[in-house]
């Protein structure tokens, strides 16, 4: 539900001129943004970028004078503002556990972390960071100097995991590390921040011969360079209320931190497993839904062969009278040759061969129709049955539309005739009484 929160183009433009937007907005209920534009709307003037800062500075700035307003301009400005809005999720805090020890140096490297130190050798910084790739390796991204800062990291971090009975690997498709919990898993990087920097000064010029062009345009302007300083994240798109990312801090690296982090592996336990109930009860719904779709589906379609096989039989029926009225027009010709009497034998055996009537009633009595197991509806696209059966999209029984359908004959009728009256035209007959079933069936 929403309310209606209305403000006279004075008020507002006095709001906008006492205060910033930003916060009028949240007193409101909207953005700031909507209150921007429901001024310019209005044709009130808004303060300029840095304007409250000017005023924090001490500096006087004159204040415009609110305009008349324009044809089309609204006197007043109404906002739509959600009764209840939907609560942000509360930050977890959560509790800080024992402090984790970090070696000084590179001590039995887990095999994913000696992998990844195998192959850093020989590789060469692009943009400020070692290229890998990630598919084959864990999901580091660092520079030269910060690789072994950054393995012992990983290191500590992979075995602290395995301790409490968890499990890293690489990712089966894509580029990223994965860390198994008992719930699920979850993507998890360490990424070093890098930076855009001037480039070197270029070697010194040698003296060449006079007149000789030295060009040094393929020399860049900036270079990257790794910063120092790492981000370790933890369920990019998985974890959302619970903390998932650490950065370096300059008075508390990621080395006294990752106590945190295993401090906020039960959370991330406790999240998955919500996602995964409210995941469970969603599908299920869905497919409850589904299963109903499609046992209306299945009854449909039985309902519809069943009338097919109905007016099957009414139409052998019909057929069959229909011959025993020609037989019986022939017999009073009073044909009494051989030929003739051998005609109207076999004539007869056809009609009672043809009339359903005349043949076992269990086959028109019986309703068990053979429908396909894997029948479960027909898609828009696919092509429709036509369906000898009556049927009125507006619900109606056959008696009601018959009755409404003459109803709107003989309206179209007097339109007709009093139009033609008008122009001076011959009246004639705009339709016929019988025409109610070529209406509906068009």
């Amino acid at each position: 539900m929403y309310n209606q929160v209305e403000f006279t183009r004075e008020d507002l433009y006095k709001m906008v001129w006492e205060r910033p937007v930003l916060i009028i907005a949240k007193e409101i209920g909207v953005s700031d943004v909507a209150v921007a534009k429901a001024c310019r709307k209005a044709g009130i003037p808004l303060p300029r970028r840095g304007h409250w800062a000017i005023i924090k500075a001490g500096r006087t700035i004159k204040t415009p004078v609110l305009p008349k307003p324009k044809p089309g301009q609204p006197s007043a400005v109404v906002f739509s503002v959600m009764e209840n809005p939907p609560a942000k999720p509360p930050k977890i805090e959560v509790p800080a556990g024992p402090l984790i020890e970090i070696p000084g140096e590179l001590i039995k490297p887990h095999r994913l972390i000696a992998e990844f130190k195998a192959a850093a050798k020989g590789l060469k910084e692009f943009r400020g960071i070692l290229p890998f790739n990630y598919q084959n390796f864990l999901r580091i991204r660092t520079s030269a100097a910060q690789l072994g800062r950054a393995l012992i990291l990983m290191d500590t971090l992979i075995k602290q995991f395995e301790e409490r009975g968890y499990k890293v690997r690489l990712a089966e498709k894509g580029d990223e590390t994965e860390l198994v919990l008992k719930e699920g898993m979850i993507t998890f990087r360490l990424d070093e921040r890098t930076k855009q920097t001037d480039a070197p000064l270029p070697p010194p010029r040698s003296s060449g011969r006079r007149g000789e062009h030295y060009d040094e345009s393929w020399r860049p302007a900036h270079i990257w360079a790794g910063t120092g300083e790492f981000t370790l994240e933890f369920g990019k798109y998985r974890i959302r209320s619970s903390p998932k990312i650490w950065k370096d801090r300059a008075k508390a690296p990621l080395e006294g931190r990752l106590h945190e982090v295993m401090a906020a592996v039960p959370f991330w336990e406790a999240e998955l497993l919500a996602a995964r109930i409210e995941r469970e009860e969603r599908e299920a719904k869905e497919q409850d839904a589904e299963n109903r779709r499609v046992a209306a589906a299945r009854a449909e379609e039985v309902l519809r062969l069943q009338r097919v096989k109905l007016v099957t039989h009414l139409r052998a029926w019909e057929q069959a009278e229909r011959l025993r009225c020609f037989i019986a027009a022939f017999e009073q010709k009073g044909d009494q040759s051989p030929e003739a009497k051998a005609w109207l034998e076999w004539a007869n055996l056809q009609v009672q061969a043809l009339d359903p009537l005349c043949s076992d009633l269990k086959a028109i009595t019986d309703l068990r129709v053979e429908l396909n197991e894997y029948f479960t509806g027909r898609s828009s696209w696919e092509k429709q049955p036509k369906d000898w059966w009556y049927f009125d999209p507006k619900g109606r029984s056959l008696s009601e539309a018959v009755e409404d359908s003459d109803d709107e004959l003989e309206e179209e009728a007097n339109e007709i005739n009093v139009s033609s009256q008008s122009n001076g035209l011959e009246t004639r007959p705009a339709w016929h009484p019988n025409q109610w079933y070529t209406r509906l069936h068009r």
